[in-house]
């Protein structure tokens, strides 16, 4: 795996930040529904 030794921006920690929210706020989408919005087959 690769290690980024650069440390994070604060523009980078706001996305993080807001997606753990989302997160919470059970904003989220299944693999299969993911899939099925992108018409991704298995």
């Amino acid at each position: 795996m690769a290690y980024d030794n650069d440390p994070l921006t604060d523009e980078e920690i706001a996305g993080i930040e807001e997606s753990l929210e989302d997160i919470k706020a059970g904003r989220v989408y299944s693999e299969k529904e993911a899939k099925k919005m992108l018409d991704i087959d298995d």
